[in-house]
C-alpha cells in the first residue's frame, strides 16, 4: 500500500501507475490505481474511458467478471470515445461467450437491441448474431434472417446462426429440411466444437424420432467423448438401445447414471425405463424393485405433491429445478457472484478500501437481482419437474399393474423388436475378475452391459 500512498491525490500519477502495473501483469495493483485515477473524475475527463477500460480489463483478469462487465457496458453504451467503445464491446463479447453472465442487462438490455454503427469486422458478427438470435426468439423470423445473412461464412457466429435456423425448422416440424440443415452445418470449415456436438446430437434425436435407431445410436456414439459430463446423453442412448431391442445395454447405461459424478441428473423417467427394460427380459422381481426406486429417489417431492403442497413451495422440487434448464443457468450466475463477492472480501487489503468497497456494492446489488431472476426461472422450471415426476409415478403404477398381469399370463415378452442376444463372455484362462463394492470406474461408465438372463418364453 506504500506505493498507493506515494501517489497521493494525483490522478495523473495514479494513471501512470495503473498503466505500469497492468503492463507487468499485476492486475490487482493496476485495478487499484485505475480506480484512484477515476475518483473525482467526470465523464468529460480526457482519460475517463481509458481509465475505466483499464479498470475493467484488470478486474476481468482477477476473475471479477461481473463488475468488469458493467464497466465494459458503460464504455460501450455511452460511446464517449468511439475507439474505446469498441474495446468495451470486445470485453462484453469475452464475458458473454465465456461463462455465466447477466444476460438480462448485457444482452437483452443492450447488445440485442442497441444500434451499433460502423463496427470493425472483428466485432460486427458478434453483434449481428446476438441481434438475430433475439429476433428469432421473439418470432421475428424475417429480421433474424436479415441479420444472419450479414454474417461472414468464415465467422464462427455463422455456424451458430445456422444452428438457430435449423432448430427453428424442427420447431416448425420441417424435419427433412432440418436434417439437411444440420448436415450442412457439419460440413462447414469454421465450426465451433460445441455447435458441432449440438448438431450431431440433434441429428441423433431426429433419427430416433424417425425410428432409425441404429443411425441414432451411431450419432450418439460420435459425440460421447465430446460430452463426458453430460448424463442426459447416456439417458438418450439408453432409450435408443431399448427401442432397438437391446435391453441389457440400456440397463448398463442406466446403471452408469448411478455414479456419483452424475448425481445432478434430474430425470424421473430413468426409473421407468429401467423397469421397462427389465420387464422385456421377464425379470419381474427386478422390474418391480426398479419401479419403486422412483419413490425412494424422489419420495420427498412426491410426498409434497400428494399432500397438496404447491410445487414452488416444495424445497425438494426447488432443489431439483435448480439443476435444470434456465434455472441451472441462473443458479450458475448467482453462484459466480457469490464467489466473486467472497474473493473481494478476502482481498480487501490488496484492492484498497475504496475499490473493495465499490466492488462489494456492485456485487451485492447484482446478487440481489440474480436471486430474484433465479426465483422467476424456478417458478416455471419447478412446474415442469413436478409434471415429469407425476407422469413417471403414473407410469410406475402402470408397470406394476402390468407386471402383476404378466405373472398370470406367463413369461411372454411385450410387443416390440426382437431382443438382442446377450454379450458373449469368454471363459478362457485369461479372464480377470474384479469385485466392485459400490464404486464406479468413470472411464468405462458408458460401456457397462448388464448380463441378466432372458427369462421370457417366446
Amino acid at each position: 500500500m506504500a506505493a498507493a500512498e506515494g501517489v497521493g491525490e494525483s490522478r495523473d500519477a495514479a494513471w501512470n501507475a495503473a498503466v505500469e502495473a497492468s503492463a507487468r501483469g499485476d492486475a490487482m495493483e493496476a485495478a487499484r490505481f485505475a480506480w484512484k485515477a477515476l475518483e473525482g473524475a467526470s465523464v468529460d475527463d480526457r482519460r475517463y474511458d481509458r481509465a475505466l477500460r483499464l479498470l475493467a480489463r484488470n478486474a476481468e483478469r482477477l476473475g471479477l467478471r461481473y463488475p468488469a462487465s458493467l464497466w465494459y457496458l458503460d464504455i460501450a453504451s455511452a460511446r464517449r470515445d468511439p475507439a474505446v467503445a469498441v474495446d468495451g464491446l470486445r470485453g462484453l463479447e469475452r464475458i458473454v461467450m465465456g461463462g455465466p453472465h447477466d444476460a438480462d442487462t448485457l444482452v437483452a438490455g443492450f447488445l440485442a437491441s442497441a444500434e451499433q454503427p460502423d463496427l470493425p469486422p472483428d466485432i460486427q458478427p458478434f453483434i449481428d448474431y446476438l441481434q438475430g438470435l433475439d429476433n428469432a426468439r421473439h418470432g421475428l423470423d424475417a429480421w433474424a434472417a436479415s441479420r444472419f445473412e450479414r454474417l461472414p461464412q468464415d465467422s464462427p457466429y455463422a455456424a451458430r446462426a445456422a444452428y438457430v435456423a435449423a432448430v427453428q425448422l424442427v420447431a416448425d416440424r420441417k424435419l427433412e429440411e432440418a436434417t439437411a440443415a444440420f448436415q450442412a452445418i457439419l460440413e462447414r470449415e469454421v465450426l465451433p466444437d460445441d455447435v458441432a456436438t449440438d448438431a450431431r446430437r440433434s441429428l441423433a434425436r431426429l433419427a430416433f424420432e424417425a425410428g432409425r435407431y441404429d443411425d441414432a445410436l451411431a450419432r450418439y456414439e460420435s459425440i460421447r467423448d465430446k460430452a463426458p459430463d453430460d448424463p442426459a446423453l447416456l439417458l438418450e442412448m439408453a432409450w435408443t438401445q431399448f427401442r432397438r431391442g437391446d435391453s441389457r445395454r440400456a440397463l448398463g447405461l442406466l446403471m452408469a447414471l448411478d455414479a456419483p459424478v452424475y448425481a445432478d441428473l434430474i430425470a424421473p423417467e430413468r426409473y421407468l425405463l429401467e423397469a421397462l427394460s427389465l420387464r422385456r427380459l421377464c425379470q419381474f422381481d427386478a422390474a418391480r424393485v426398479a419401479a419403486v426406486r422412483l419413490r425412494s429417489r424422489y419420495g420427498d417431492a412426491l410426498a409434497d405433491l400428494e399432500a397438496g403442497v404447491r410445487p414452488l413451495a416444495s424445497e425438494p422440487l426447488r432443489k431439483a429445478a435448480r439443476r435444470r434448464g434456465e434455472s441451472r443457468t441462473r443458479s450458475a450466475f448467482r453462484r459466480s457472484l457469490e464467489q466473486e463477492l467472497a474473493w473481494v472480501s478476502d482481498h480487501r487489503r490488496g484492492l484498497g478500501q475504496a475499490l473493495s468497497g465499490e466492488l462489494e456494492r456492485i456485487l451485492r446489488l447484482g446478487l440481489e437481482a440474480a436471486v430474484q431472476a433465479e426465483e422467476r426461472a424456478l417458478a416455471a422450471e419447478v412446474e415442469e419437474v413436478a409434471e415429469e415426476l407425476l407422469r413417471a409415478a403414473e407410469g410406475v403404477q402402470l408397470i406394476q399393474h402390468e407386471l402383476a398381469v404378466a405373472l398370470l399370463r406367463g413369461r411372454r415378452r411385450p410387443d416390440g423388436p426382437p431382443e438382442a442376444p446377450p454379450v458373449a463372455v469368454s471363459a478362457s484362462d485369461r479372464r480377470v475378475l474384479f469385485r466392485f463394492s459400490g464404486e464406479f470406474w468413470t472411464d468405462e461408465l458408458d460401456d457397462l452391459v448388464v448380463t441378466l438372463e432372458d427369462r421370457c418364453v417366446e
